[in-house]
């Protein structure tokens, strides 16, 4: 075997390692970024533990069919960068999207999640869903939500106010029964 040739099965390995270590995946197209727009794109993904990496669309298309995902094959042409998700599957397309929504030279093309293949629109669709982080931060404003209440209620109680608007209440119906007492009173007067 040559040196080319062992360079070229070297790096379908390491994508198909990547493939398989990865939460999920993007496909972009990336003709057009330039270089500082690139970095601040990498640079933005590593803080989230994705990794982004430009591979010959011929190398990906062996190591997609390795890994069982060959229906990204139409997706692979042109200039692509791949981002790998490491440790969150949902970072890569949130971040990829919000970047395209301000550079419009990137396009997201493809993906996966879960396993499966995604189009761009199923890439978008993920990257509306809330991250781990926000997700969690969700849930604890959900459960802290009756303790909230709770804690406003007590906090009037002891200031007072429930009380007041308790006996504003109660002399509003004691004036109510006292108006219906008096008017059927005067209907018994009357008759």
């Amino acid at each position: 075997m040559n040196e080319n040739m062992k360079i070229k099965t070297e790096v379908v390995k390491e994508i198909s390692n990547k493939i398989n270590s990865s939460q999920s995946l993007v496909v972009a197209k990336y003709a057009g970024l330039t270089v500082k727009e690139f970095q601040d794109l990498r640079a933005q993904l590593a803080e989230k533990d994705v990794e982004l990496k430009v591979y010959k669309n011929r190398l990906f298309k062996i190591a997609a069919r390795e890994a069982n995902l060959e229906e990204l094959e139409e997706s692979l042409t042109g200039a692509n960068v791949f981002a790998f998700g490491m440790s969150d599957d949902i970072s890569p397309a949130k971040i990829l999207a919000n970047f395209a929504k301000n550079h419009k030279a990137l396009e997201l093309k493809a993906g996966t999640y879960e396993g499966k293949v995604l189009d761009t629109d199923g890439i978008n669709s993920i990257a509306t869903l809330p991250s781990f982080e926000e997700a969690l931060t969700i849930l604890a404003n959900q459960l802290m939500s009756p303790v909230k209440f709770i804690g406003v209620g007590l906090h009037q109680l002891t200031e007072g106010d429930f009380l007041e608007s308790s006996k504003e209440k109660e002399v509003v119906s004691e004036s109510k029964e006292s108006d219906e007492n008096n008017a059927n009173t005067e209907k018994k007067e009357g008759e």
